[in-house]
């Protein structure tokens, strides 16, 4: 092998094109992939929340990983989706069913939207499961409203016949009533005199849950995190357009006022658009 002086011009040459390659990288890496709404948490919730293991499946034991291997386009839509990893045909469609409801950011190139080759794991363990039936509540639902767009469809409420609807028990028979009852204003909020406004949009399904939680505009000390923990316990009549049952975004605002020690919300009525 032939040796290089330490200051010869060969060696010269190699340390530059080391730097260009260190340099190549790190540009490369400018490339963010897609992410989920309302982060990997959230959706990991949806997933439990939403999953119902095939009886198939769980009278076989059957469980494993489902790996999806998707595009994700600059407009975030999705397309190319197949598995990857298959665990079997029943179980295979639940992981595509639930990944159908999931919407995305798209990968960024220097900030530029691109088209990206992404995966997403769907995890099922029976033992799992069934912990998250006894705190969920229920192993099988009943949607609200017959029949119900199949197609994931969302709608705005602009374009619908009837917008989604909030159900409240007798003893908070409104948002205000149920805020009251049910949204504490964080300590640490408190403490450190944090007042001010928490939007969050979501999606209503046509289940009457919600998900793709997402916080427009985020208040500290424990508010965003925790004006999305009472949303979550609101079940909903979904939206209807031509008699069917559809996906929609539906936007929320809550207010911590920290000089009244209170909060305050709204849902938008059905002429508020």
């Amino acid at each position: 092998m032939k040796k290089i002086k330490l200051n010869s011009p060969a060696l010269v040459y190699m340390i530059v094109r080391i730097m260009l390659n260190l340099t190549f990288t790190a540009q490369s890496q400018e490339i963010i992939p897609p992410k989920c709404y309302g982060g990997n948490r959230l959706t990991r919730e949806f997933i439990q929340e939403e999953m119902i293991y095939p009886a198939k499946a769980m009278e076989s034991g059957t469980e494993g990983t489902v790996i999806l291997s998707f595009i994700v386009l600059p407009d975030g839509l999705v397309t190319k989706l197949n598995v990857l990893q298959k665990i079997s045909p029943e179980v295979d469609q639940e992981a595509i069913r639930i990944f159908r409801k999931i919407l995305w950011y798209p990968a960024t190139d220097l900030g530029i939207p691109i088209a990206y080759r992404h995966t997403f794991e769907v995890k099922f363990k029976i033992k799992k499961y069934l912990k998250f039936i006894k705190i969920r509540g229920y192993e099988y639902f009943a949607n609200p409203y017959e029949p119900v767009d199949s197609s994931n469809v969302v709608y705005h409420r602009k374009d619908l016949d009837k917008i989604p609807k909030p159900v409240f028990s007798i003893l908070h028979n409104n948002f205000q009533t149920f805020l009251s009852g049910n949204l504490e204003y964080p300590e640490v909020a408190f403490k450190q005199n944090i007042s001010g406004m928490v939007e969050l949009t979501f999606i209503v399904e046509t289940s009457g849950r919600i998900s793709n939680i997402v916080a427009k505009k985020t208040l500290g000390g424990g508010c965003t995190e925790e004006a999305i923990r009472v949303i979550k316990l609101i079940k909903w009549i979904p939206g209807i357009k031509d008699n069917y049952a559809v996906r929609t975004l539906m936007p929320i605002k809550i207010t911590f006022d920290i000089a009244q020690k209170s909060v305050a919300g709204s849902i938008p009525s059905p002429g508020q658009y």
